[in-house]
């Protein structure tokens, strides 16, 4: 038994060998050039202790030229073998080269951007860069270019261990930043873990794994562009190296951009505590007695949740109306419980966070604007609860003819403008700037919109005057019929507690559309779907119980006992993730029939009378 354990250890650690290796095989290297070149129109970032010779600096200027990129991330040759790692476990190079709406991603060390791409992100200096901050700087950047690459460049730079904490830090994938540093120095304990475990279980057989363990940098190495000057020396001391590489970055000390992004969470923190020593309970309004959509007094609770997604405190029940189903939280949050609970959400401490959500979604982005121009080539298009524009963003890459306007209540909707997404931004209430927008748009969309507003009802009054005749609505929001909804209870994500304030059943939305004058298109069920659902759930409960305890809203100030509950907390995931994958994959013939979410397209008559007339029915 014990040799087939083994065996099963080896055959994974090779196909993960293999797959980081096809990875590096698919950066490609610098074509060097001779001359001086065009005039430039780029500009050189650079980290600290980081020097490109300029003829490095003119051939990477022509390639971006030839191949239409607009930032060039530059990767040393010669990065060490765990640079080389912790950059190429968490990037595909083919995907990053392929996809223009991704987050950016690179090495840390020097990047060759456009001058507009430098002006827009407002980046003055070039040089003496930190490597987070450097990181910071590279994802900034990918917002305001439409081509991004990685390529191998003959420069040298130094890679201690201040350099590789910083730098993993600005790798975070969709997940708290602060959770790099864990996600990568655990997995590289997990992988050395399993040597003395297989000594253990058969010595003969756990030296040979031990033997393949420190040959399988030598395998992903082999053959790439990546040559790192300490691959032999990783090679023939894995065994000693890889944890006291671990206790070594640990032990790194912070860098400047570290200290002063520990100073504004811990005065954030002041903040929150002050808020929440007060009691969140004076963040809820009087219960209602009535049914906001229909007026019944028959309400049932549905089920009581808390804040998944941010891990604010509180608890926020929800009723369903027994006559009609709608579903909205009872007491509702008052305004100053909205505010309390959106800050630092979608901006402010988790800005980036919410950045990397929005911007790996782009399928979904896609299936929503397909349901219009199936029926429409708008010639103006309005988003309502655009955040920063992510779906125009990938709209105008559809429709280059539109003109495509944002209104959200937050001040991001300035930045989709000035990123370029955005023909115009409006910053307010939809309902208060009704009269400065009727009849001039052609579409109109809500995209999980409507859940978020005290009076969806009035929302569509609105919408409807405000549409042009002929003109189309699109909506899409959670579906509170699904059956993941009864199974998962508080944990399905959907709820998405205490932000949405109602939850509308797809035959009460057809009916409201339709009494306002609106003919129902088409109605999209699994198209509109979110994704699997105990899967997100999974990561939901895994983020509650404390997965991000730097947060500044976490109830205690992070110390030993702190940092024992994230490690518990991962210890805890993998088991839950795996048993979340397994749900999902039995559960699937009942996915097929249901959806987390829907989208309808409605189309607004060409006249008045037409207006009429679909009233009347």
């Amino acid at each position: 038994m014990g040799i087939v354990v083994i065996l099963v250890v080896a055959c994974c650690m090779a196909v993960n060998g293999l797959r980081l290796r096809s990875r590096l095989r698919a950066l490609r290297p610098l074509p060097m050039r001779d001359g001086d070149g065009d005039p430039s129109s780029f500009v050189l970032l650079t980290a600290r202790d980081v020097r490109v010779p300029p003829d490095v600096r003119r051939s990477a200027e022509h390639y971006a030229r030839e191949n239409g990129v607009d930032m060039l991330d530059l990767l040393p040759r010669d990065l060490s073998v765990d640079g080389a790692l912790d950059l190429i476990r968490h990037t595909d190079p083919r995907v990053y080269r392929a996809d223009s709406f991704g987050m950016g991603r690179g090495a840390c060390h020097s990047v060759l951007a456009t001058e507009t791409a430098v002006r827009l992100a407002g980046i003055t200096r070039t040089a003496d860069w930190e490597p987070d901050e450097l990181g910071a700087a590279t994802a900034r950047l990918k917002l305001y270019s439409t081509k991004a690459d990685i390529i191998v460049a003959p420069i040298h730079a130094k890679d201690h261990l201040a350099f590789r904490r910083a730098r993993m830090r600005s790798l975070a994938l969709v997940v708290p930043p602060s959770l790099a540093l864990s996600q990568t120095l655990s997995a590289m304990g997990a992988g050395y873990l399993l040597i003395p475990m297989a000594l253990f279980l058969n010595p003969l057989a756990g030296l040979l794994l031990a033997a393949l363990y420190c040959s399988i940098p030598l395998l992903m190495f082999g053959g790439t562009p990546v040559r790192p000057r300490d691959l032999g020396r990783v090679c023939a001391l894995r065994l000693w190296y890889v944890p006291a590489s671990i206790v070594r970055t640990l032990s790194a000390p912070r860098t400047r951009w570290e200290n002063d992004l520990v100073a504004r969470r811990e005065t954030a923190r002041a903040w929150y505590r002050t808020q929440i020593e007060l009691g969140v309970d004076r963040f809820l309004s009087r219960p209602a007695t009535e049914c906001p959509w229909c007026g019944s007094t028959a309400l049932r609770r549905r089920v009581v949740t808390r804040d998944v997604l941010a891990g604010k405190p509180g608890r926020f029940p929800l009723d369903r109306c027994t006559r009609c189903g709608h579903v909205f939280q009872n007491p509702r949050l008052n305004p100053e419980g909205l505010a309390f609970y959106y800050r630092d959400v979608y901006d402010g401490h988790s800005d980036v966070t919410a950045e990397r959500i929005l911007s790996s979604t782009t399928d979904w982005y896609r299936a929503r604007i397909a349901a219009v121009t199936r029926f429409t080539e708008p010639r103006y298009w309005l988003d309502v609860g655009t955040g920063k524009g992510h779906l125009c963003r990938v709209a105008r890459t559809v429709l280059p003819g539109t003109r495509f306007d944002g209104l959200d209540f937050g001040a991001g909707v300035h930045e989709g403008a000035r990123r370029g997404w955005l023909d115009h931004a409006y910053q307010g209430e939809f309902l208060e700037l009704a009269s400065e927008l009727a009849d001039r748009y052609d579409v109109i969309s809500m995209i999980h919109y409507l859940e978020h507003t005290p009076d969806p009802l009035l929302e569509l009054d609105t919408a409807a005057k405000v549409l042009s005749p002929g003109g189309h609505l699109l909506i899409e929001m959670p579906d509170p019929t699904s059956k993941f909804a009864t199974i998962l209870r508080g944990l399905w994500v959907p709820w998405l507690a205490p932000q949405h304030l109602h939850m509308i059943p797809p035959g009460n939305l057809r009916s409201a559309l339709e009494e306002r004058g609106l003919e129902v298109l088409t109605e999209e069920r699994r198209e509109a779907d979110q994704g699997p659902d105990f899967v997100a759930s999974a990561a939901a409960l895994v983020n509650w119980l404390g997965l991000d305890v730097h947060r500044p809203w976490w109830p205690r100030v992070p110390a030993r006992r702190e940092y024992a509950r994230v490690l518990a907390t991962l210890a805890l995931a993998g088991p839950v993730m795996a048993l979340a994958i397994l749900l999902d994959l039995v559960t699937l013939p009942l996915a097929r029939r249901n959806s987390n979410a829907y989208r309808f397209l409605a189309r607004k008559p060409a006249s008045v009378a037409l207006v009429a007339l679909v009233a009347a029915r």
